[in-house]
């Protein structure tokens, strides 16, 4: 992390509304003090046994770095990706920078967000100072909503992302963005704890988060059996294994569209409620307030819209340029594994649409100045313009599905889908497809 001057502290305290006497960590005697009394509450969803209880204080006491939370009776095993949070090693230009980013989110939250996250972020004591230290957190959390966090050192796959899920685990990094960086394609704490953990009150998101750690269970199961069945077969086994990472990579789209870029309707207006949205005051503001992306009403209990989200793709290098927005969360519950995974399995099979399309039929809030036409895609790439890396991939994927024949039953659906590949586009592709394809 760059190394600023005592005037440039100053001077980014001042602009977001701070005292540089407000950034001053708690000693590990008061930390201790507040999990003690923090530890002995009855008045809570989830109260802690006295053993845990006992053994977490003594853990924190000592010293001893937190690693992952064991205040219930699940555990997760994180391998190679495990970390730890020294909390006495932060400087004061770190816990400054989450300072400062706390209070520019308090701003656009307070604007943007709905009351149930911001009700959640009350409840958890978020917006401070300080970086949270993790203990305290850890026990916060798992008190109001069962849930734990686990640190990790950098991104994780998605595979052992999913597992923490499962088990009610949330992986958290415990680095800290630079100061005066508003957004970063990689997770940090002012993601992970300040993006996700007011989210973790909100039921029936908790519950979708829990949902799809056990729809990547289902599918690594049936992974694990199919391997076995093949008696060592190389290839097959390399197929089997591509296709579960598959899978999950759609599931993984309706996480992305829901969990961490998700909006809700909340008495008559739109509200941003997905982590990725809220950890970034820039994306907050111009996910409702701006003219670029487009907004789309969407119920996931409906399996055509379930299918609209896990056929999106998208980018993770800059603001989403379409949000999907719920009419209400209870629409989340019926987010069951079941219906996650069948509709993964059918994305598979299905051609894809852009993060900047809308589609005839699609509930449309407002169309953004990154809109497209369903159909630009393709003439894009046979003119040879330059494209995102979503718009390349996507087109790529639907010319190989089409060209290398579906199903009668596939074929129809594609044939009634918007984004059916235009005749001369075929043709083009039939003569150029290896170096097409080397283009994805």
């Amino acid at each position: 992390m760059p190394n600023h001057t005592q005037a440039d502290y100053e001077l980014f305290a001042q602009k977001n509304g701070l005292q540089l006497s407000d950034v001053t960590p708690l000693s590990l005697e008061e930390r201790i003090q507040r999990l003690e009394t923090e530890l002995s509450r009855t008045d809570v969803p989830y109260p802690i046994d006295s053993h845990k209880r006992a053994a977490y204080i003594a853990a924190a006491k000592s010293g001893l770095p937190f690693r992952t939370g064991n205040l219930g009776s699940e555990s997760v095993a994180l391998g190679d990706y495990e970390c730890q949070q020294h909390y006495e090693n932060y400087s004061f230009e770190e816990h400054l920078s989450w300072a400062c980013l706390v209070a520019q989110q308090k701003k656009t939250k307070e604007k943007f967000a709905c009351q149930e996250y911001q009700n959640g972020e009350k409840l958890f004591e978020i917006s401070g100072g300080v970086i949270p230290d993790f203990y305290l957190l850890n026990a916060r959390i798992y008190q109001q909503t069962a849930w734990q966090l686990a640190t990790v050192n950098e991104i994780i796959p998605a595979e052992l992302f999913f597992t923490c899920h499962s088990k009610r685990f949330f992986p958290v990094t415990t680095f800290m963005r630079p100061l005066g960086t508003d957004y970063l394609e990689e997770p940090d704490i002012g993601h992970d704890v300040a993006g996700h953990v007011a989210t973790f009150t909100i039921s029936a998101v908790a519950n979708v988060m829990k949902y799809h750690g056990e729809a990547r269970n289902i599918i690594y199961a049936d992974r694990d059996q199919q391997i076995e069945a093949v008696q060592g077969d190389a290839k097959a086994i390399q197929l089997i294994k591509e296709t579960a990472d598959e899978l999950l990579k759609y599931a993984g789209r309706i996480y992305w569209f829901t969990v961490e870029f998700g909006l809700v309707m909340e008495n008559g207006q739109v509200r941003d409620f997905g982590a990725g949205i809220l950890s970034s005051p820039g994306e907050t503001i111009y996910s409702i307030g701006g003219g670029e992306s487009n907004r789309i009403l969407i119920d996931p209990s409906c399996d055509q819209d379930l299918l609209r989200l896990a056929n999106t793709d998208y980018l993770i290098s800059e603001f989403q340029k379409t949000y999907f927005v719920l009419e209400d969360f209870d629409l989340l519950e019926s987010l069951t594994p079941d219906r996650i995974l069948e509709a993964s399995k059918k994305a598979m099979d299905l051609p894809d649409f852009t993060w900047r399309e809308i589609l005839p039929g699609d509930r449309v809030i407002d169309v953004g100045t990154a809109m497209m036409s369903v159909n630009e895609k393709y003439h894009r790439l046979m003119a040879g313009q330059e494209m995102d890396e979503c718009l390349t991939r996507t087109a790529i994927k639907n010319l190989n599905l089409y060209r290398d024949g579906l199903s009668s039953d596939l074929l129809a659906q594609f044939q009634q889908m918007p984004n059916e590949v235009p005749q001369e586009v075929a043709r083009w592709f039939d003569e150029n497809r290896d170096s097409v394809n080397s283009l994805n």
